[in-house]
Formats: structure tokens, sequence, C-alpha cells
């Protein structure tokens, strides 16, 4: 897709379709960011950009390099990814011979790495190299979440545009355009945390499923009542979990600005959680308006340190603290 379909980080469409406009762009880029925000997406409208018969700045989409690049036969344009296994030095070594020969059928020849931080040391120092002294025919994206995890000899040799994650408002409208009910997509909007790939795979059965569950922790947590359910199960958080947590703490805000908006109140037609208005009632009854009030703050507090990758048990265990003497004072 061209740089206009892909939905959020406006700043780094602009500086790309800048740099094609004066042909100016860098031979080596790395884009960092969250999963699912449309690196890839973004790297491929790079690659289409680069070759395309249509005027500078962006992918006709039309043109047969666009659709041969879509499809992934256009020679020109390579992918290689580490999700199932590291890129390996021999992959680095294929790279670097082709990068020194002239494209075969496009103006450009582009190699996105994507998962660039699961290079092998070797590849990591092979690929060095070529980004040292690239060819001006020959541009390299390398992709990655975890930046840190890079080279920095690799790191200091690239252009690095950092991604945000999409707005909950642009995955919404998205949604909706895809015909799901606006009511689903405001809270699915909600539980990826910007991550408009996970947005377009959950279906409403698996979203259910999660409400009805961060439904019981939040009604035994409120009640007292086997609250330590809360810490047994995030006390101790493995990496498959940490999306869990979030996703948790997202549907518990959720609850949390429903109270809010019952106890002050607001129209139930802006509920974001309607099917559960009687158990959000009784929930209000025993929150005040200004712990409520508390709650949401530190909920907001906690998600925006999740995403600084900090120490996700240590938050976990913070959090149900703080959730007892909010709602127990």
């Amino acid at each position: 897709m061209p740089f206009r379909d892909i939905a959020g980080n406006s700043r780094v469409k602009k500086i790309l379709k800048l740099a094609l406009e004066r042909d100016r762009v860098p031979n080596s880029l790395l884009f960092c960011g969250p999963e699912g925000i449309g690196k890839r997406p973004m790297a491929l409208a790079l690659a289409k950009a680069l070759n395309c018969a249509a005027a500078p700045g962006d992918a006709c989409g039309r043109c047969p390099a666009c659709l041969a690049i879509d499809e992934g036969r256009f020679p020109d344009v390579m992918e290689f990814s580490g999700e199932a296994k590291d890129i390996s030095i021999e992959q680095i070594r294929f790279i670097k011979q082709m990068a020194f020969l002239k494209p075969m059928m496009g103006r450009k020849r582009v190699f996105i790495l994507d998962e660039a931080d699961k290079m092998s040391p070797d590849a990591a120092n092979s690929l060095l190299k070529v980004l040292e002294e690239p060819p001006l025919f020959s541009h390299f994206v390398l992709i990655t979440a975890s930046p840190f995890l890079i080279l920095p000899t690799i790191l200091s040799r690239c252009q690095t545009l950092a991604f945000s994650a999409v707005s909950k408002e642009e995955i919404e409208e998205i949604l909706v355009d895809r015909d799901l009910p606006k009511e689903q997509a405001r809270v699915l909007s909600l539980l990826v945390d910007g991550n408009l790939e996970r947005a377009l795979e959950l279906e409403w059965d698996e979203v259910q499923a999660l409400k009805d569950d961060a439904w019981k922790l939040f009604e035994m947590m409120l009640s007292g009542r086997n609250a330590s359910r809360f810490l047994e199960r995030f006390g101790s958080l493995t990496r498959p979990a940490q999306e869990d947590f979030g996703q948790t703490l997202e549907i518990f805000s959720s609850f949390t600005r429903d109270i809010l908006l019952l106890e002050l109140g607001g129209a139930t037609r802006f509920l974001l959680n309607p099917d559960y208005e009687p158990g959000l009632r009784e929930a209000a009854a025993k929150l005040p308006a200004r712990r409520a009030l508390a709650l949401l703050a530190d909920l907001d507090f906690v998600l925006t340190e999740l995403e600084k990758n900090l120490n996700k048990n240590l938050l976990a265990a913070t959090f149900f603290s703080n959730f007892g003497e909010l709602t127990h004072v």
C-alpha cells in the first residue's frame, strides 16, 4: 500500500515523502517502535516509492513495479526476517553480493531486514561493512522493536525513524470502515494499545472472553474476596503473560471510566461497557468518585510505565497494593 493508506505515524511519512521528492533517501534506515504499528508496511511503501513509475513522493499502487512488490515477485526488493530464526551470516553474505549488482527491473535495490535485532553477532558485523559504504542504488531498511539490541556501530550508520503507536481513534475508524459495529470497534481500540495488526486479528468472541475474565478479577479486587488471584496471575509475569497484563489493565481502566460516568450522572449511551451496566452500578455504589478518579490515574500511570519496559512484576505488585488502598480505605 502507498504511504497515504498506512494508518498513523504521519511524521515518519512526511519525512520519507520529503526525502523521496528531493531524491535524498538515506541508504541505511532503521525503523524502530512497538510491534504491530506499521513498520513493515512503511518499509514496503518506501520500496515501492523508490521504484514506482509515477511521480516522486509516494507510490501509485497500480504500476507494474508496485503490483509486483505487493505480490513479492519484484527481484530488486528482498525481505529477510528474524521471526523464525536468527538472520544468519549466510543471508548477510547474500545481501552483500546482491547489493553491489545493479537493479534488474527497478531503479533501486531495497533490502528489508525485519526483526533486525535477531541478527547473529557475525551477521551484524558483516552487514556493518556494506552499511559503511553502500552502493548508491541500494537501500537497507532495518526494522526492530528493540533498537537497544542492535550493535551501536550499526545504529550509528543508520538514519533512525521512531514509530509511535496508532491512536485509538484511528484504530476505531479503521475497524468501523471494515464493518465492525462502532461499539465493538471502540472496545477493541482500547484493548490493543496502539497495535493495529492485533486489532485486525482479534475476534469479538475472544475480546468478550477477555472482558469477562477481567470483570471477574475486577469484582474480586473491589470486594476484597479472593483478590490475591490477581497476584497469582500477574505477580510473576512470564513474557507471554505480559501482553495479557496490559490488556487486563486497559479493561480495568474502561470499567473505572464507566463507574465515574455513572456516579457523575452521565448518559448511559457513553458507557464503554454497556453490557456490564448492572455490575458497574453496583461497583459505583462501593467506589466513591474521588477514589475512582484516583484509581483511574493509577491505571494510566501503570500503563504508561509498561511502555517503558520497566520491571512488570514490580508494577503488578505495586498496582495491586495501590488498588487495595484506594478501594478499601
